[in-house]
């Protein structure tokens, strides 16, 4: 059962980023991904019995890969302790883990979108390909972002915040806790005979464009990262057979 105590906790970290300053927007997803993790680190002390299972969610449905809405949902999956897919038939794009990990992947996802969305209008009739270009841009950088956040947490632990919770965990214990989700996820994939494969690198057709957009991504608030990161380096997502 979904944790409704962690879903209000959340959504109120989204009301106070949903100003007209939209560049707090990830700030408030990476501490949603640490209130999350925390919670995960609680459930793990009351013991296996408490565990939740693995499932999975629809988030989304497009008509083809669109690979910018692919990248931020990968990046706020692996956050998040969840694994994103999307198949190559239905169009369905889905996370597996945990019913509360996966309320809130769709809660960031959504967020999120609407987000890069807003940063968008601000460059209309720049004409598509530039658009297009913005929006991968500013997808790559997220992603990479919202990554890094969970790395953070695997090489430096969680502290307690007195303004949410007073909950930490070492470094050591945080690792555990992502491979724990990781191994049942697997578990479950295979149950399931679902088959994954690496989505092929796309070009961007227009750097200027990917430029902007990789730049508004950095302009998102998330304050403690500084990384000479490569566009090249995130271009891969799951697809499913």
């Amino acid at each position: 059962m979904v944790d409704q105590n962690l879903l209000e906790k959340i959504s109120k970290l989204l009301a106070l980023a949903s100003s007209p300053n939209e560049h707090e927007a990830a700030l408030a997803a990476e501490k949603a991904a640490e209130l999350l993790a925390k919670h995960n680190l609680s459930v793990a002390d009351l013991g296996q019995d408490k565990d939740e299972d693995i499932t999975k969610s629809i988030v989304d449905k497009t008509g083809r890969y669109v690979t910018w809405k692919m990248w931020i949902l990968a990046g706020i999956a692996n956050a998040n302790g969840c694994q994103a897919m999307r198949s190559t038939y239905s169009g369905e794009m889905r996370v597996v883990g945990t019913e509360t990990n996966i309320t809130v992947s769709q809660s960031l996802y959504e967020y999120l979108i609407t987000v890069v969305d807003k940063l968008v209008k601000k460059h209309r009739g720049k004409g598509r390909v530039f658009i297009n270009a913005f929006r991968v841009g500013c997808a790559t950088r997220l992603r990479q972002r919202l990554e890094l956040r969970r790395k953070y947490m695997e090489e430096k632990g969680i502290t307690a915040d007195d303004d949410y919770d007073s909950i930490s965990a070492s470094a050591i214990v945080v690792r555990s806790m992502f491979e724990k989700h990781a191994s049942a996820i697997q578990a479950y994939l295979k149950l399931e005979g679902v088959q994954c494969k690496t989505q092929k690198s796309i070009e961007v057709n227009n750097d200027l464009g990917f430029s902007f957009g990789y730049i508004a991504g950095e302009k998102v608030s998330l304050n403690y990262w500084n990384q000479n990161l490569h566009k090249d380096k995130f271009i891969k997502q799951l697809t499913i057979k």
